[in-house]
């Protein structure tokens, strides 16, 4: 029993943190039932049928619960059932077999506190700064967690995906990680806020943790390059000091670990994806291995578009003798999900080498040379173990080198209008961490004691935002410095690849939610009018609105007001088009920033408010035509006419939100 100790720790951990956020015991529990019942259960026994030989308990049950993610979402049709026809189809790998490893204590417990720091973090920077439903009073929420949330309410109730505020208009996208959020909510009732604002975030941050320190066991074969790993990507922060850099630098893991659902998810899938690939290329492989690399392939592939291009170009860099089939199958794979998950689109990538400089840089060769110079260093500092790894490398080495490269070339190297590049560099984040992970040999104190100090120092500094480049480097002296101090090689290294030790928490303390930078402010009338509308309304029945910009200044220029179809789980017949194919390909032809301000069809946004500030019968005629039931008026975006009253059924108000019923005659 001791030895599940670690694990029971990390989940005592966790409930505490969601009683403390004042989630209701029954959600827990019945969220706590699903995952084992409908994920790790079913996944696990699928893991154990297509990998080649039984390793460890704790990668069957990781990897396993990273296979059921995919198997769950390939299951929609049949939620209910999946589970339990997967139990009795493959019920002879219940059966524990005999596992030739087992972890040992330390390593347990280390990734258990690399867990519960995660936690911590997310906890801090995250969860108990958003409230699931806003009641009391307003809350202010990050733009993206309102217009992902109601991705994850529109996949609940329908298939093919659409953008949630423009009616029937298909969203090309990578889905996957809603999917999961939606057949959680089926199956258990628990309501959606509940799951992404407390439950699902911590999960899957734990999922995270474990599968990449299970990953870099693999890959290297050596236990503790798997904690070193997992803290590398999820407790050590960028060598940057702090201070909220500009979008050139970005992050890895604060911030983007907590805005974005989408990117811890595909992390998640990502690692048993490269200890697949990782035994292929060592050609330690069976007939049922390319059946189990077809599935995560198409997994990952669903979780996050920016993955499968980072691990091709690892592939590729392997070299093709070895390489040769994987690189095959993950190319048809990518085709294929080219063609069917995002329509053979772009999303708004375009060719602009250093362009992501231009904040700063201005095209000024001189500068964009030392950005570059400080860009190496911030975000790689961590990897610097890659260097000891000893030569000549093998084509595992040289496949997680060129994948870890290739995501920061990509970020470099291709413009978005929402900064989207950054995800490429955290896609091959993982594989560089792996591979800086198998050169640090062991964590000597007084290497941990020196990295502490850096980090302290850096804590402590301030740094002008407007000047990110001279900080990094003045950074990176300071650890040198610390590092050429010690008195042995690794325990210089574990001063440099842990000096960003401070970063996570600087952030959670300084930057939690992101501010009110980015965010729309929802009262708690509107969220109660959106929810009303949930209760009384069809699925399949859309809601007009008056409501499609947030904000006051340049905000209430954006058009990204999400908050009715997130809470209302309906789809709006034009709300807001910020997060839109449309909008992405106009900015991407005008290499702009931000959503497109204006409305492509300035025909049909006239005649949807018109319908509500001038209304008409054939105005109201027309909106029942394209299948819309309610009308939800925001008087502080503009009042309706007092003339709709007389055409359309009023059904519910509360300060600033009134509701029409459009569906059936007025009682």
């Amino acid at each position: 029993m001791t030895r599940w100790l670690p694990a029971l720790t990390v989940a005592a951990a966790v409930t505490g943190v969601l009683i403390a956020l004042k989630t209701d015991i029954s959600d827990i529990g019945w969220y706590y039932a699903y995952v084992g019942a409908a994920v790790v259960l079913p996944g696990t026994l699928i893991y154990r049928a297509l990998r080649r030989t039984p390793h460890s308990l704790v990668e069957d049950l990781a990897f396993g619960t990273a296979t059921g993610l995919v198997a769950e979402t390939a299951a929609r049709p049949i939620w209910w059932a999946w589970p339990i026809l997967t139990v009795i189809l493959l019920r002879r790998h219940l059966r524990t077999p005999e596992y030739p490893h087992r972890p040992t204590r330390g390593w347990s417990w280390s990734v258990a506190a690399v867990a519960t720091g995660f936690v911590a973090y997310l906890t801090w920077a995250f969860l108990r700064v958003n409230p699931p439903v806003p009641t009391g009073r307003p809350a202010d929420y990050m733009i993206d967690q309102l217009n992902l949330l109601a991705v994850a309410a529109d996949l609940r109730h329908h298939f093919p995906l659409a953008v949630p505020e423009l009616g029937d208009e298909p969203l090309p996208y990578h889905w996957f990680a809603y999917a999961h959020l939606a057949a959680a909510g089926r199956l258990t009732g628990v309501d959606l806020p509940v799951l992404w604002f407390r439950l699902d975030l911590p999960a899957l941050a734990v999922l995270a943790v474990v599968l990449l320190a299970v990953a870099a066991w693999r890959v290297t074969g050596r236990a503790w390059a798997g904690p070193i790993a997992a803290a590398l990507m999820y407790t050590v922060g960028e060598a940057v000091l702090p201070a909220r850099a500009p979008a050139f630098f970005g992050t890895i893991t604060a911030y983007y670990s907590w805005s974005s659902r989408s990117v811890l998810y595909a992390s998640a899938l990502s690692m048993p994806l490269i200890a697949v690939l990782a035994q292929i290329l060592r050609r330690e492989h069976t007939t049922r291995t390319w059946l189990l690399l077809t599935v995560l392939a198409v997994g990952v592939a669903g979780a996050k578009s920016t993955v499968l291009p980072v691990a091709l170009a690892g592939l590729v860099c392997a070299g093709p003798r070895r390489a040769g089939r994987p690189l095959l199958v993950l190319a048809g794979v990518t085709g294929l999900a080219v063609a069917l998950l995002y329509g053979a689109e772009g999303g708004g990538l375009t060719w602009a080498p250093f362009g992501i400089m231009a904040d700063f840089a201005h095209g000024r060769p001189v500068v964009i040379a030392a950005g570059l110079g400080a860009y190496a260093v911030a975000m790689g500092l961590r990897l610097a173990g890659a260097l000891f790894v000893p030569r000549p490398w093998g084509p595992v080495e040289r496949f997680l080198a060129g994948a870890a490269l290739a995501g920061f070339a990509a970020t470099v190297l291709i413009w978005h209008n929402s900064w989207g590049q950054h995800f490429f560099a955290i896609a091959g984040f993982p594989f560089g961490a792996i591979l800086s992970a198998a050169g640090v040999r062991r964590v000597p104190l007084a290497g941990l004691l020196g990295a502490a100090g850096v980090a302290v120092a850096a804590w402590t500094a301030t740094v002008p935002p407007t000047d990110p480049v001279v900080p990094v480097y003045a950074f990176a002296a300071l650890t040198l410095l610390v590092a050429a101090a010690t008195r042995s090689r690794p325990a210089a290294l574990v001063v440099v690849v842990f000096a960003g030790a401070a970063g996570l928490p600087y952030d959670a303390v300084h930057h939690a939610n992101l501010g009110t930078a980015y965010h729309v402010r929802v009262t708690p009338d509107q969220a109660a009018g959106a929810r009303w509308l949930r209760a009384h309304s069809a699925p399949d029945e859309y809601i007009a609105t008056n409501v499609h910009r947030v904000g006051s200044g340049e905000q209430g220029r954006q058009s990204l007001a999400y908050w009715i179809s997130a809470y209302s789980e309906r789809r709006v017949l034009l709300g807001s088009w910020g997060y839109s194919p449309e909008s992405n390909a106009i900015q991407a032809a005008r290499h702009g920033v931000g959503p497109a301000l204006d409305y492509w069809d300035p025909a049909r946004l006239r005649a949807n408010d018109l319908a509500i500030y001038e209304p008409t019968p054939a105005r109201l005629r027309w909106l029942r035509e394209q299948r819309v039931g309610w009308i939800l008026v925001d008087r502080a975006q503009g009042r309706e006419s007092p003339r709709l009253a007389d055409q359309a059924c009023y059904a519910w108000s509360a300060g600033d939100i009134v509701i029409y019923r459009l569906s059936a005659p007025c009682r």
